[in-house]
């Protein structure tokens, strides 16, 4: 089972900092459609949605 951060714990940058990092990692390792290249797209989707309900919140 493929682990990643669990976002409650995180900020929005801590969790925009950790989605950068490991996209580019896998970019440059040719992972993008392994497992954890999926696995981390699924994550990133719920975290656009948080940064999308902060900014609401925000505004």
């Amino acid at each position: 089972m493929i682990q990643l951060p669990n976002l409650a714990e995180m900020t929005d940058v801590e969790a925009i900092h950790f989605y950068t990092s490991e996209f580019l990692r896998l970019s440059r390792e040719g992972q993008l459609n392994s497992e954890y290249g999926k696995a981390l797209l699924e994550w990133k989707k719920q975290m656009n949605a948080r940064l999308e309900q902060s900014r609401k919140e925000w505004w």
